[in-house]
């Protein structure tokens, strides 16, 4: 099927326009600072980086307080939300407040938060943070997978969260 110009936009606002035509996961990525408080933020922009080693990138917001308690070596959580979890995901998408608050996690385990009911957790380590524009680009060296079974991810298309149809 061929591109149609309906929609010609300058670079930023057409960017916007055409990033919201790609779907991605629902992700929240937590961790704990270096006093033990936890922070999480939602994030659309999570992939594999690579196999050899298991490596994923995460971008944050520059203003991000999650990102402020990101630095090499700090382990963090990626949780991909699975249907229904549409309220964790905006929970943790807020700029202040307690993120936390309301959404089921387990708060006594060591390590970084971890979320219930999500489709998969990448439990990681940071490896690197690199600049890329308005965000930062963190590595994270993956320790651990969890898939749980019969869950669909949620996905964010459109500016609208729904679970990945059946294939």
């Amino acid at each position: 099927m061929a591109l149609q110009s309906s929609a010609v936009l300058p670079a930023a606002p057409g960017f916007k326009e055409a990033m919201a035509e790609f779907p991605s996961g629902v992700t929240v990525a937590t961790c704990r600072n270096a006093r033990g408080e936890s922070y999480g933020a939602t994030l659309s922009s999570v992939t594999s980086l690579s196999l050899d080693p298991p490596m994923v990138l995460a971008c944050f917001g520059r203003d991000s307080t999650t990102l402020q308690a990101l630095y090499p070596g700090v382990p963090f959580n990626v949780h991909v939300l699975a249907e229904g979890q549409q309220n964790v995901a905006m929970a943790f998408a807020v700029r202040s407040g307690d993120k936390f608050a309301g959404v089921a996690w387990d708060s006594h385990r060591a390590g970084p938060p971890r979320l219930d009911g999500c489709a998969v957790l990448l439990t990681c380590r940071v490896g690197h943070v690199i600049p890329g524009g308005d965000h930062m680009i963190v590595t994270g060296y993956v320790d651990r997978t969890e898939i749980a079974d019969e869950t669909r991810p949620l996905v964010y298309h459109r500016r609208r969260m729904a679970a990945l149809p059946e294939i």
